[in-house]
């Protein structure tokens, strides 16, 4: 019995024994599988990581490459305020051409200097005025002549008008009620433009007597006929094309002769201006600085040539005890077109 439980114990031992004895190497297979999944998981932790973290770390570095930037802000400095004078002190008056008909003046005269002036005709300010003494110097003028502009109020401007392919020269000064006259300053000489085109006919222009024109229709002169004006544009037209000036200007301005001669027609239309008015018969009035004869009902009128431009033209009236003056500015402008000739039909010369 006891041989029996031995055996038994034994193998119960033995039993025990392998069940010990195999015990850790299934531990120790565990523990080895563990740990390479430990590892695998570390890694794989790692690698996010540095996945997660190596934007965040290459960022600073990006932005410190990048220049820093600032916003500027312009400077605004203010230079002092510098009005310009009412006068530079001088004691002159300059004249300048406008246009073939008209001159503009200007000036500046101190206070000082007319006094001195006004005590040398012995008189007082009620007894003189101020005014433009205009001189025509012209070669053609016989004899240098002149008209004179009341100024009024505290005008240093003006406008005169003049004529064509003129010189002249003005002066300033105070005119006495006697007729004594003291100069106060004198302009420059101007001349000014021929008015219309040229007279000369070579290859290239065609010139036309606008004054002569003028004339014949009736400008300066009622009367005449119409004859002569057509002849003088028959001439122009004829010496144009025998000169061979034709080839010599535009294609189209040269056919549209040629037809004009070939046809015999042709078109003049001009212009110009009536002023009129009233006022006490007694009265002196002035258009543009010259004297007009009133008629004994106190009415006037007058004729002006209206070229292309603008007029202005300057009326006034002084009271026969030169109290009062009255001024009227009436302005006036002249745009002419030409078009082309239109043909109704088609025209195949003679």
């Amino acid at each position: 019995m006891s041989i029996f439980r031995k055996k038994n114990n034994s193998t119960s031992d033995k039993k025990t024994n392998s069940k010990n004895n195999s015990q850790p190497k299934k531990d120790t297979t565990e523990g080895k599988r563990r740990a390479v999944a430990m590892k695998a998981a570390t890694r794989s932790l790692d690698s996010s990581e540095v996945k997660k973290t190596a934007p965040t770390q290459a960022i600073p570095e990006l932005q410190a490459q990048q220049p820093v930037q600032q916003e500027i802000k312009p400077h605004y400095y203010e230079s002092p305020k510098r009005d310009l004078p009412e006068n530079y002190g001088d004691n002159q008056i300059y004249l300048m051409v406008r246009d073939p008909y008209w001159m503009y003046t200007y000036w500046e005269i101190q206070d000082d200097h007319q006094r001195n002036n006004l005590a040398k005709l012995g008189g007082s300010w009620d007894e003189v005025k101020s005014v433009l003494r205009v001189y025509d110097i012209s070669d053609n003028a016989k004899q240098p002549t002149f008209f004179d502009i009341v100024l009024g109020g505290m005008a240093n401007t003006w406008y005169i008008q003049g004529q064509p392919n003129h010189s002249y020269f003005i002066e300033i000064g105070l005119l006495h009620r006697d007729g004594r006259f003291i100069v106060l300053a004198r302009s420059n000489t101007v001349t000014t433009p021929r008015s219309g085109m040229s007279e000369v006919i070579d290859e290239q222009w065609m010139g036309i007597d606008f004054d002569k024109m003028y004339a014949l229709s009736g400008g300066f002169e009622m009367g005449k006929s119409s004859m002569e004006l057509k002849k003088l544009m028959e001439e122009r037209l004829m010496g144009a094309i025998t000169s061979g000036s034709g080839a010599g200007m535009l294609s189209s301005v040269g056919s549209v002769v040629k037809k004009v001669k070939k046809r015999g027609f042709w078109f003049v239309v001009d212009c110009e201006v009536i002023i009129y008015g009233a006022t006490e018969p007694n009265a002196y009035v002035t258009l543009q600085g010259r004297p007009v004869k009133l008629r004994p009902d106190g009415t006037f009128s007058a004729r002006f040539a209206f070229p292309d431009g603008k007029i202005v033209l300057d009326a006034r009236a002084l009271s026969a005890d030169g109290v009062e003056e009255r001024t009227i500015i009436p302005i006036v402008e002249r745009r002419t077109e030409r078009p082309d000739p239109v043909f109704k039909k088609e025209f195949k010369g003679e």
